[in-house]
Protein backbone atom coordinates (compact mmCIF):
# COMPACT_ATOMS: atom_id res chain seq x y z
CA UNK A 1 0.00 0.00 0.00
CA UNK A 2 1.37 3.38 -0.98
CA UNK A 3 1.24 5.94 1.84
CA UNK A 4 3.48 8.60 3.32
CA UNK A 5 1.63 9.56 6.50
CA UNK A 6 0.14 7.39 9.23
CA UNK A 7 -2.16 8.77 11.93
CA UNK A 8 -3.06 6.61 14.93
CA UNK A 9 -5.37 7.76 17.71
CA UNK A 10 -6.56 5.94 20.80
CA UNK A 11 -8.87 6.83 23.69
CA UNK A 12 -8.62 4.63 26.75
CA UNK A 13 -11.06 4.61 29.62
CA UNK A 14 -10.87 6.29 32.13
CA UNK A 15 -8.82 8.83 30.14
CA UNK A 16 -11.38 11.13 28.61
CA UNK A 17 -8.94 12.68 26.16
CA UNK A 18 -6.79 10.47 23.97
CA UNK A 19 -3.55 10.99 22.15
CA UNK A 20 -2.81 11.07 18.45
CA UNK A 21 0.46 9.82 17.01
CA UNK A 22 1.40 10.88 13.48
CA UNK A 23 4.29 9.40 11.51
CA UNK A 24 5.25 11.45 8.45
CA UNK A 25 7.45 9.27 6.24
CA UNK A 26 8.45 12.10 3.89
CA UNK A 27 9.62 14.45 6.62
CA UNK A 28 11.00 11.72 8.93
CA UNK A 29 8.86 13.20 11.68
CA UNK A 30 7.01 11.74 14.62
CA UNK A 31 4.31 13.96 16.12
CA UNK A 32 2.32 13.60 19.33
CA UNK A 33 -0.91 15.55 19.78
CA UNK A 34 -2.51 15.79 23.21
CA UNK A 35 -4.89 18.20 24.87
CA UNK A 36 -1.81 20.25 25.78
CA UNK A 37 -0.71 20.74 22.20
CA UNK A 38 1.49 19.24 19.52
CA UNK A 39 5.09 18.14 19.97
CA UNK A 40 7.31 16.55 17.35
CA UNK A 41 10.72 15.04 16.77
CA UNK A 42 12.69 13.60 13.88
CA UNK A 43 13.32 9.91 13.29
CA UNK A 44 16.35 8.40 11.60
CA UNK A 45 16.27 6.74 8.20
CA UNK A 46 16.87 3.37 9.90
CA UNK A 47 13.86 3.96 12.20
CA UNK A 48 11.69 4.95 9.23
CA UNK A 49 12.65 1.82 7.31
CA UNK A 50 12.01 -0.37 10.36
CA UNK A 51 8.60 1.23 10.98
CA UNK A 52 7.53 0.86 7.35
CA UNK A 53 8.65 -2.76 7.03
CA UNK A 54 6.84 -3.76 10.24
CA UNK A 55 3.68 -1.92 9.15
CA UNK A 56 3.75 -3.83 5.86
CA UNK A 57 3.91 -7.12 7.78
CA UNK A 58 0.69 -6.25 9.61
CA UNK A 59 -1.25 -6.18 6.30
CA UNK A 60 -3.10 -2.96 7.15
CA UNK A 61 -4.47 -2.92 3.60
CA UNK A 62 -6.61 -5.97 4.45
CA UNK A 63 -8.07 -4.56 7.67
CA UNK A 64 -11.83 -4.02 7.80
CA UNK A 65 -13.29 -0.53 8.03
CA UNK A 66 -14.45 -1.02 11.61
CA UNK A 67 -14.08 -3.43 14.53
CA UNK A 68 -16.51 -3.93 17.42
CA UNK A 69 -16.91 -6.60 20.12
CA UNK A 70 -18.95 -9.66 19.27
CA UNK A 71 -22.65 -9.60 20.07
CA UNK A 72 -23.20 -10.38 23.74
CA UNK A 73 -19.61 -9.61 24.74
CA UNK A 74 -19.28 -7.93 28.12
CA UNK A 75 -17.35 -4.67 27.95
CA UNK A 76 -16.31 -3.22 31.30
CA UNK A 77 -14.16 -0.37 30.07
CA UNK A 78 -13.80 1.60 26.89
CA UNK A 79 -11.18 1.62 24.22
CA UNK A 80 -11.59 3.27 20.86
CA UNK A 81 -9.01 3.84 18.17
CA UNK A 82 -8.59 4.84 14.55
CA UNK A 83 -5.89 4.55 11.94
CA UNK A 84 -5.65 6.67 8.82
CA UNK A 85 -3.11 6.36 6.02
CA UNK A 86 -2.53 9.19 3.55
CA UNK A 87 -0.67 9.47 0.26
CA UNK A 88 -0.12 13.20 0.06
CA UNK A 89 -3.48 14.70 0.96
CA UNK A 90 -5.42 11.69 -0.29
CA UNK A 91 -6.82 9.33 2.34
CA UNK A 92 -5.95 5.81 1.14
CA UNK A 93 -7.04 3.74 4.17
CA UNK A 94 -9.18 4.35 7.23
CA UNK A 95 -10.03 1.81 9.88
CA UNK A 96 -11.29 2.12 13.45
CA UNK A 97 -12.60 0.16 16.40
CA UNK A 98 -14.56 0.51 19.57
CA UNK A 99 -13.63 -2.27 22.00
CA UNK A 100 -12.58 -4.33 19.00
CA UNK A 101 -9.34 -4.98 17.12
CA UNK A 102 -8.17 -6.51 13.83
CA UNK A 103 -7.15 -10.19 13.89
CA UNK A 104 -4.57 -10.85 16.65
CA UNK A 105 -1.71 -11.75 14.31
CA UNK A 106 -2.11 -8.48 12.41
CA UNK A 107 -2.68 -6.30 15.50
CA UNK A 108 0.18 -7.94 17.38
CA UNK A 109 2.48 -7.13 14.46
CA UNK A 110 1.22 -3.55 14.13
CA UNK A 111 0.96 -2.50 17.77
CA UNK A 112 4.61 -3.06 18.79
CA UNK A 113 5.59 -0.51 16.12
CA UNK A 114 3.25 2.04 17.74
CA UNK A 115 4.74 1.15 21.14
CA UNK A 116 8.27 1.59 19.70
CA UNK A 117 7.30 4.99 18.31
CA UNK A 118 6.08 5.96 21.78
CA UNK A 119 9.38 4.86 23.32
CA UNK A 120 11.24 7.02 20.80
CA UNK A 121 8.88 9.92 21.54
CA UNK A 122 9.60 9.57 25.24
CA UNK A 123 13.37 9.26 24.71
CA UNK A 124 13.36 12.40 22.55
CA UNK A 125 11.29 14.40 25.02
CA UNK A 126 7.97 14.76 23.20
CA UNK A 127 6.18 12.29 25.48
CA UNK A 128 6.68 13.06 29.14
CA UNK A 129 6.89 10.22 31.68
CA UNK A 130 3.88 11.64 33.56
CA UNK A 131 1.75 11.29 30.42
CA UNK A 132 2.16 7.54 30.48
CA UNK A 133 1.25 7.02 34.13
CA UNK A 134 0.24 3.44 34.98
CA UNK A 135 0.18 2.28 31.37
CA UNK A 136 2.32 2.56 28.28
CA UNK A 137 1.37 5.01 25.58
CA UNK A 138 -1.29 3.59 23.25
CA UNK A 139 -1.72 0.32 25.13
CA UNK A 140 -4.41 -2.07 24.02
Amino acid sequence: MNYNKLIFHEDLWPDVVGRTLTFDCKRYELELKTIEGIRSCCVTMAEKIAFRSRFELSHIDTWAEDYHPSVGAMVLDGNSWYLKLFNGRKLVKETHGCNGLPPPLQWNTFYPVIARMCMIAQARGILRPDEAIERPCFSC
